[in-house]
C-alpha cells in the first residue's frame, strides 16, 4: 500500500469549530474591514446559490427559489446555520418539508405526480440552473443598503418574505418565523469566529455537512475517493506503491479542457492522517517544475454534523529560467490579485465537493 509520510516543519491550522466570539471593537471603518465586508458579501452569496441551485436540482426542476434558498441556509457553516441546527431543523428534515409542501401545492391544481427529481444533485449534467425572480429580489436586499449581506441577512430575509411558502414549510417542522426571529435576534450580538489564516500561496475556507466525523473521514482520508471531491481528478490508482491520479481533460457536457503539458498525471502523497487531520500533496512527475498542489482536512464534530476547514496551498516549482526567472517578482506582484481570486474560487471548489459528496 502506498504508505503515509510526515514532513518536518509543518503545523496544522485551527481546527475548524462551531465557535463563535463575542462582538469586539475593530476599525470598521478601514479599508482592509471594508474590503473584508466586500469579500465575506461575495463568498456567502457565491456558498448560499451554489448549494441553493445543487438543492434544487436535487428536486429536478429548473429554476431555484425561496425554499431552496432555506435548505442551503440549513447547511451554513455559520451563525445562520446554527440557528436553524440548534432549533432542531436538520437538512433531511427540511427537505422533507419543502417536498411535502410542493406536493400540496401540486394537488391543489389537481395534480397528482411524483415530484421529478431523483434525490441526486445533478446541478453539473443540468449545465446550471435559472433563478426565480423572488429568490434573485431576496438575495439583492439581503445586500442592500444598511445591511450587512451576510448568511445572517439572508436567513432574515427568507423569514420575513410574504407569499408564506417559508411560513408553510416551518409550521411542518414543528416552528415559526417569529420563534427563529428571536433565535437570530440573540445572536445578532455574537461574532462568528475569523477563518485561519491561510499559507503562502494558499486560502483556507470552512464547510458544514450533514454527516459524522466518521463519514466524512472515510471520504476525505482515502486516495480513491478523492474524485469524488477534488474536480481535477477523474480517476486514481495504486501503481507500484504509490497513487497516481489521472487530471480530469473533459468536461461535464464532453467539451475538451486545456490542460497544460505535462500535468496529465499527478503522484500523491498522503502526508499525514491522524486526528480526523489529512494533508495530501500532489507533485507532476511529467513537468518537473510545476508547482505542487497541498491540501489539508481538518475535521471537527459539529451540532447535526461536521465542520470541515480545507487549507489549500500551492507549493512552488523551481519555476522559470532566464529572463522570465528574472520578471517573474514582477509578473507575481501584478498578478497577486487575480491569483488571490484563484485561490480562493479552488479551495471553495473543495469545500463544494466535500459538501456535494456528504448530501
Amino acid at each position: 500500500m502506498a504508505a503515509d509520510r510526515r514532513r518536518p516543519g509543518r503545523h496544522a491550522p485551527g481546527g475548524a469549530q462551531e465557535v463563535l466570539q463575542e462582538n469586539r471593537p475593530d476599525d470598521r471603518g478601514t479599508p482592509e474591514v471594508i474590503m473584508s465586508k466586500l469579500t465575506q458579501i461575495l463568498a456567502t452569496t457565491y456558498s448560499v446559490t451554489i448549494n441553493a441551485s445543487e438543492e434544487a436540482s436535487r428536486f429536478g426542476v429548473h429554476a431555484a427559489d425561496i425554499d431552496h434558498i432555506f435548505l442551503a441556509l440549513v447547511i451554513d457553516e455559520g451563525t445562520a446555520g446554527q440557528v436553524l441546527r440548534r432549533a432542531g431543523i436538520t437538512l433531511d428534515a427540511a427537505r422533507g418539508a419543502v417536498a411535502a409542501q410542493h406536493r400540496e401545492h401540486l394537488e391543489s391544481l389537481g395534480v397528482q405526480a411524483e415530484l421529478p427529481g431523483d434525490g441526486k444533485i445533478r446541478l453539473l449534467e443540468q449545465g446550471g440552473i435559472e433563478w426565480t425572480e423572488r429568490a434573485t429580489a431576496l438575495i439583492s436586499r439581503a445586500s442592500g443598503k444598511g445591511k450587512a449581506g451576510d448568511a445572517m441577512a439572508i436567513l432574515r430575509e427568507v423569514l420575513t418574505e410574504p407569499s408564506g411558502t417559508i411560513e408553510d414549510v416551518l409550521a411542518r417542522l414543528g416552528t415559526a418565523p417569529d420563534d427563529l426571529l428571536r433565535l437570530l435576534d440573540d445572536a445578532s450580538g455574537i461574532r462568528e469566529r475569523d477563518a485561519d489564516p491561510a499559507r503562502r500561496l494558499g486560502r483556507t475556507h470552512r464547510v458544514f455537512v450533514p454527516a459524522t466525523p466518521a463519514d466524512a473521514w472515510a471520504l476525505v482520508s482515502d486516495a480513491a475517493r478523492l474524485p469524488e471531491w477534488d474536480a481535477t481528478l477523474v480517476s486514481v490508482t495504486e501503481e507500484e506503491g504509490s497513487w497516481v491520479g489521472t487530471s480530469i481533460s473533459t468536461r461535464a457536457d464532453g467539451k475538451p479542457l486545456k490542460v497544460r503539458p505535462g500535468t496529465e498525471r499527478q503522484l500523491i502523497e498522503r502526508v499525514s492522517a491522524v486526528d480526523h487531520r489529512v494533508e495530501w500533496l500532489f507533485t507532476y512527475p511529467d513537468a518537473p517544475t510545476a508547482n505542487q498542489r497541498s491540501i489539508i482536512v481538518a475535521l471537527e464534530e459539529a451540532a447535526g454534523g461536521t465542520q470541515v476547514t480545507v487549507d489549500a496551498a500551492w507549493i512552488r516549482g523551481s519555476g522559470p529560467r532566464g529572463i522570465r526567472r528574472a520578471i517573474a517578482p514582477v509578473t507575481r506582484f501584478v498578478a497577486r490579485p487575480l491569483v488571490r481570486l484563484a485561490l480562493w474560487f479552488q479551495v471553495t471548489h473543495l469545500t463544494g465537493g466535500i459538501s456535494r459528496a456528504l448530501r
